[in-house]
This record gives C-alpha cells, structure tokens and sequence, in this order.
C-alpha cells in the first residue's frame, strides 16, 4: 500500500514558458520560487508519444483533506466515524495522522488552507439558482468536493453523528446515503455496498465490508469515488479523459442530476465531475503548492505516459522520488486547480473489462 510522507524534493518542473512553481518545504514554511525545464520535446514528438502511451490505471490508494490540526482530526475519525489508526504512516510526521478505510488510507495533513469551512445556509439540497456565486459550501455535501466510503451498515453511524451533534443529510434521491462534513469543511458520502454497485461496470469487491468483529459496530469497505469540482464539464472531459485516458462511464449517471458532470473510470474507482459553484481558490496560484495541497492520488503501472500527455498539453508537473519509500510520484493540476497525484506501481494488474456488457 502506497504511502505518503510530507517530504518534498523538487526533481523535475516546469515546462518551458509556463509559471514558476512555488515549493514550500516540510518543517521549515519557507517559500521558494524555482522555474526547472523538462527535457525539451517537440509538439511533433509530444503528439506522437502520447497518441501511442496508455496511462493505466489501478485505482485511488489513498486520498488527502486538509485540516486545522491533525491530532484533534484523528479522534474525530477513530471516535466518531469509527476509522481505524494506521500508527505507522502517523508517527512519519506531526503534520500528518492516517486512517485506513478498507484498501485505501485517508491522509490528514495540517497545511495552510485557502477554503472556506462554514455552510453557505442558502445553498440547499438543490442545484443553486442562476447567478448563485458560493459564500460557504453547500448544507449537503453531495453538492460539495466529498469522497465516498462503503461501509456495513448506516444506523451505528447516524446513532454515533447524533450523539455527537454532528450535522448530516441523506440523499436526496432516497437511496441509502449519508452526506457529513469534519470541522474543517471536508465532505464525506458514507453508504452500504449496495447503494453502489449500481453505479458501476466494475465493482471492486474488496469495497464490499466483511461483517464487524464483536463490539465493533462499523466495518469500512473502500471508496467508490471522489466527488470534484469544476467550472466547466467539456474542459474537464478533454482533460480527464483526452489528457489523462480515463474513461467515460457518464452514460451511468442519473439523469436526474440538476447540474452538468461526468462519471469516469480511473482503474477501480471513478471520480464524479460536478459543475457546481465552487467556494474554493480554483487558481494554482492561490492554492497550498504541490504536496501541501488537498488531493486525490491514483496509481498507474508507469508514470512516462503521465508525464508525455501532460507534457504534450503544456500542463505544468512535479516529478519527485520519495526518499522515505523510493516511490516515483508526481503533482499536478487541473483546470479548476484540483491537485492530483500518480504514483507509480509497476505491480499493477491492468484492468480488462468488457464495457458493452
């Protein structure tokens, strides 16, 4: 399992004429600005290369939210949400705490954040009117950048939100699907196997919880999805499915939906594009900078493909070998500032599915 410590050394860049990346070190907050070059490729070259490289993908190992303090984070977590501790990856570093949820960890990283926390009262349960420019985030979190999580059975986790006054919604389709928020605005969906599998050609098993030990009221599965924010649905298609090779299951998407978006395949799990107002900084400028930044990593058999289609787009990166684990990783943006992550896993077993069926 992929793991990631707040370590950041800058190894490979810019691409020639794009900005300056801004690299705040771990421990010492001290901004650097340095503009690297790439090994020069031509147009020619670059379209070649990335029309003949596929990116395959394996799926989310782990993703990360920011908040305000890690160790207050963790017990809202453990005790509330009933995660388990992954001790290991949190002793690494006081900025950090980790919890597994089946197969995938959740990073809670302590880094400056530039978003909203509080609820914007106004925007319900329903797409926003018109002209809505987001004060907050959205009551429901399903509306909101949020992660999904299977898990056995909802009733111990309403009993334990309710107990602890922990605001929560449930979807408004009627499905079984609790929508909360942690103090630091970060949405969560939890909802049993079920409520899932319907949404997808290929279901990981191992997203199906196994029965709770004894005295353990919650057993956790996996995640199904992430939920991003964008500005615009086509641009994000190009770059997520033209750019990057993900596929498009949006035919699997509720045409109910009051807003536009895009259901996309990235190995084992999808990640859901939702055109709502977005409360956040949705500049790169005005974000955390690579590695400090809320993220969702992927991980792909070879991260050369990655780096061609990004170079081909004149889409800025950072490439970087872990020195805790010898990873090959790398950081970039979308066009909504969204930060993703690759790491490189040679292990993976290339997913054939037969999509017609």
């Amino acid at each position: 399992m992929f793991r990631l410590f707040p370590l950041f050394l800058l190894v490979a860049g810019l691409l020639p004429g794009a900005h300056a990346f801004v690299v705040k070190h771990a421990g010492y907050g001290v901004p650097t600005s340095r503009s690297l070059s790439m090994t020069a490729t031509t147009p020619e070259e670059a379209t070649a290369s990335s029309t003949s490289a596929t990116i395959n993908y394996g799926g989310i190992p782990h993703v990360t939210v920011l908040v305000g303090n890690a160790k207050d984070a963790l017990r809202y977590y453990t005790d509330i949400l009933g995660m388990e501790e992954e001790p290991e990856s949190s002793s690494s570093s006081s900025s950090m705490a980790v919890v597994r949820v089946g197969e995938t960890l959740i990073h809670l990283l302590e880094s400056p954040n530039p978003d909203p926390i509080a609820v914007d009262p106004s925007y319900d349960m329903s797409a926003p009117p018109p002209g809505y420019v987001a004060k907050g985030r959205p009551v429901h979190a399903g509306r909101d950048r949020h992660v999904a999580i299977t898990l056995n059975n909802l009733s111990p986790l309403k009993e334990s939100l309710e107990s602890n006054n922990v605001p929560f919604t449930m979807s408004a389709s009627g499905r079984q699907a609790l929508f909360c928020r942690d103090d630091y605005g970060n949405g969560w969906e939890f909802g049993p196997h079920k409520t899932f599998g319907g949404n997808t050609r290929l279901f990981p098993q191992y997203l199906a919880p196994i029965d709770p030990p004894e005295g353990q009221p919650i057993s956790w599965g996996g995640v199904p999805h992430v939920g991003v924010l964008v500005s615009d649905t086509p641009a994000a298609k190009r770059f997520y499915c033209d750019v990057l090779g993900m596929v498009d299951e949006t035919d699997l998407r509720p045409k109910k939906l009051p807003f536009d978006g895009l259901f996309l395949r990235c190995g084992e799990q999808q990640v859901h594009i939702m055109e709502l107002p977005n409360p956040d900084p949705n500049a790169v400028e005005k974000r955390p900078g690579h590695g400090i930044d809320r993220r969702t990593t992927y991980s792909v058999k070879s991260l050369e493909p990655v780096k061609v289609a990004l170079q081909a787009e004149g889409v800025a990166f950072r490439a970087e070998t872990l020195p805790t684990t010898g990873e090959s990783v790398l950081y970039c943006y979308d066009p909504d500032a969204n930060e993703l992550m690759f790491v490189e896993d040679e292990n993976i077993q290339v997913i054939q599915e037969d999509t017609g069926n």
